[in-house]
């Protein structure tokens, strides 16, 4: 669906032989006259706004695209402006370099927010907190997918749900490293009063015994069979080894051993010779 809720009402000051040429107050916007067949010189046009990778005003009536939502769009290029997205259509859309909150790299894809200035001209924007929804139907333990669109390292990474609504993946639910951009499965970990969600990466505690089950017996395998840590290890000691929590370790050890597949004392884990 073509969505034009904000255009603007043009006139055709020129035509030539490809292209007509529109009256804005930014000046002439150029059209490809195949987007406005049926209408001549005078003729007045609803259209959008937009500079071209050269910085030529041009104006469409194609596209595709909702103002004020967010969209999972690919970087293509960039200039001295800023940086170009693909939107499928005769052009790409840029977002100029007050609208990049972070470093982004071409080929990669962002949730970008797509907007119009006061002077109706299109741009994307990587600003999107205050385009995302806290108004949703997602309850805890929920599955869900969407894109970080900020980190702080003291708090956490921001997610956008399905590219409308808010999240939080807590710093301390972060393994290794993530950038902004990237697409991330998570379960809804509790939802607040005022709908907001926070994320975690972990399964439910049932779930997750089989993986780190399996984590841990990898490990064993790579360090001989046997490593130092037990029931009684510190937190510390069990997270620098096996990157898991003392709860998360016990109940995965606890499936190990029931299986008959190690030894687990107060300080020490092996596997078990059969």
């Amino acid at each position: 669906m073509t969505v034009l809720e904000n255009k603007e009402c043009y006139t055709i000051k020129r035509l030539d032989k490809k292209s007509a040429y529109l009256s804005t107050p930014l000046g002439e916007a150029k059209i490809s006259k195949k987007q406005i067949k049926g209408f001549k010189q005078n003729d007045k046009i609803e259209a959008f706004c937009y500079y071209d990778k050269k910085k030529i005003l041009r104006a469409t009536t194609n596209f595709d695209y909702e103002v004020g939502k967010i969209y999972p769009l690919k970087v293509v290029d960039t200039s001295k402006y800023g940086v170009f997205f693909d939107i499928g259509l005769e052009f790409d859309l840029l977002a100029p370099r007050e609208e990049l909150s972070y470093k982004v790299f071409k080929e990669m894809v962002y949730p970008i927010g797509i907007k119009i200035d006061n002077k109706n001209r299109l741009y994307a924007t990587t600003k999107i907190r205050d385009m995302l929804l806290l108004e949703h139907n997602y309850k805890e333990n929920d599955l869900v997918e969407g894109r970080i669109y900020s980190i702080n390292k003291s708090i956490g990474a921001f997610v956008a749900i399905d590219n409308k609504y808010d999240s939080l993946i807590r710093i301390k639910e972060l393994k290794g490293a993530y950038t902004e951009g990237e697409l991330v499965k998570a379960r809804v970990k509790t939802v607040k009063d005022d709908g907001k969600i926070e994320l975690t990466l972990r399964q439910r505690g049932y779930l997750e015994i089989d993986s780190d089950a399996k984590l841990i017996y990898n490990i064993l395998r790579q360090r001989d069979g046997k490593i130092p840590v037990g029931d009684k290890s510190s937190p510390l000691e069990i997270y620098n080894n096996f990157n898991l929590s003392k709860a998360a370790f016990k109940r995965a050890a606890g499936r190990l051993y029931k299986k008959g597949l190690i030894r687990i004392k107060d300080h020490s884990i092996e596997i078990k010779e059969r």
